[in-house]
């Protein structure tokens, strides 16, 4: 994609889709029994979940439908549902190694039954579903080059109705991060600094045309060693006005440890960016609420996932209006999609990162939900030999499905209707990710409308 990506070579693999973490014990490397579900309660929900690094997805209105294995080799790892949740798109790594080898973009259709590789190309960059269509866009690099520094393309394509794919539009990627806005119409991209040009944020066309440009930041001083680099993991709001994004550093190894957090106005361009703290870069730990009023992420600097983390709110103007406990560590942002939005995260108490596969990385970690009155309740409820995470309310929030771990990278999905909680497929696996990070996460839930 560019020439300094191979500086950046490992954090993009620790933040996005296929990092799987550079210290021992993070493979699931023991195969677990076959998943199964236990309980015949319905859930208005389409489920994506991995086991045995397999994808494998459930109807969850159906009472009797059982879990149907989508892959039988390599490795799977769920990038999410389109927006109609008829398609869902994985990453396939043939060869069985998702950190080191090259991986392949999937779709497969919500009842597992069709199922298509989208491009014989690798894929350097996490692809991502336009908001309002079944179009996605995504980063490919040469079919047979085993350089870093290829030319990549940046690819627009569309799901039919007839089970194929079209290729909209190629051009060549020149940027370091892009999102969908709003309209499906555009994109924003991230430009790098340059000799001649400051860290920028690009609007473009689905052509690749320029729309608008927007500087954000100086121009590195002369003899400046660390300067930020670009803007990582852009999250646009809801309404297209503004956005939220990580300043990635020109060093790797500082850049591993947090980043500065910023929220930049796309509609006053000629203002700058407000600084709102530090955080990994995980587009999974930032999340706006759907009437754009909020921003929720996770503050807290050092690699480790178990320690040190706050989930901060700040409204519009960058002011901040709820932070999570001090002395507890909390991930995974997620606010409900109907009003009044409320926000759902994990909390548990912080604790030293130390892997051991038999026992969860932070006991007795639980989903608590922010209300309409600014107030966080503990919603699960669960021993401290476990811990809950992968919060994934549905559309009004009266009813939450997640993954209580009972080791590592072991669990089950469970759902939280009423406060009574129901296991409903048991033998859900995956990897703790870069420094117990669990990403990429191990389900993606598609809630029906």
């Amino acid at each position: 994609m560019l020439s300094m990506m191979k500086v950046f070579s490992g954090i993009a693999l620790a933040a996005s889709l296929w990092s799987q973490g550079s210290s021992a014990g993070v493979l699931a490397a023991e195969t677990q029994p076959l998943p199964e579900r236990v309980n015949p309660v319905t859930v208005p929900a389409q489920i994506a979940f991995t086991s045995n690094q397999q994808l494998w997805m459930l109807n969850g209105p159906d009472k009797k439908s059982k879990p149907v294995q989508v892959t039988k080799e390599g490795i799977s790892e769920i990038i999410g549902w389109s927006s109609d949740g008829h398609w869902l798109l994985f990453m396939k790594y043939p060869d069985g190694d998702s950190y080191y080898t090259k991986g392949y973009l999937w779709a497969v259709s919500k009842d597992g039954s069709t199922s298509l590789q989208i491009d014989e190309r690798p894929i350097v960059e996490k692809p991502k579903w336009s908001p309002i269509t079944n179009q996605f866009a995504y980063v490919a690099g040469a079919a047979n080059s085993t350089n870093t520094e290829t030319e990549t393309s940046f690819v627009t394509a569309q799901m039919n109705e007839d089970n194929t794919v079209s290729i909209i539009r190629t051009v060549k990627a020149d940027f370091v991060d892009f999102a969908w806005m709003p309209d499906a119409k555009q994109f924003l991209v991230s430009l790098p600094v340059e000799k001649d040009r400051p860290m920028t944020l690009s609007l473009r066309d689905l052509a690749g045309k320029t729309v608008a440009s927007y500087a954000i930041a100086d121009s590195p001083k002369a003899g400046e060693e660390i300067y930020g680099w670009a803007a990582k993991a852009l999250q646009v709001s809801p309404d297209g006005k503004q956005v939220a994004y990580y300043v990635q550093y020109n060093s790797a190894s500082l850049s591993a440890d947090g980043v500065p957090v910023q929220l930049f106005d796309l509609s006053q361009p000629k203002q700058k960016p407000l600084d709102l703290g530090t955080g990994l870069a995980y587009a999974e730990w930032m999340s706006w609420s759907p009437d754009s009023s909020q921003l929720a992420w996770i503050d807290g600097s050092d690699r480790m996932a178990t320690q040190n983390k706050q989930v901060k709110v700040v409204d519009r103007q960058g002011k901040l209006t709820f932070e999570g406990e001090k002395g507890q560590v909390e991930s995974f942002p997620v606010w409900t999609k109907e009003s009044p939005h409320r926000l759902f995260f994990t909390r548990g108490l912080a604790k030293e990162y130390h892997y051991e596969p038999e026992k969860v990385m932070v006991p007795g970690q639980r989903i608590w939900m922010r209300g309409k009155d600014g107030k966080a309740a503990q919603v699960t409820k669960g021993s401290e030999h476990t811990a809950d995470t992968f919060p994934s309310p549905s559309q009004d929030g009266e009813q939450l499905l997640f993954v209580r771990l009972d080791a590592a990278g072991h669990g089950s999905l469970y759902l939280d209707k009423g406060g009574e909680e129901v296991e409903l497929i048991r033998h859900v696996t995956g990897n703790i990710g870069y420094y117990a990070n669990y990403l990429p996460e191990w389900i993606e839930v598609y809630w029906d409308k």
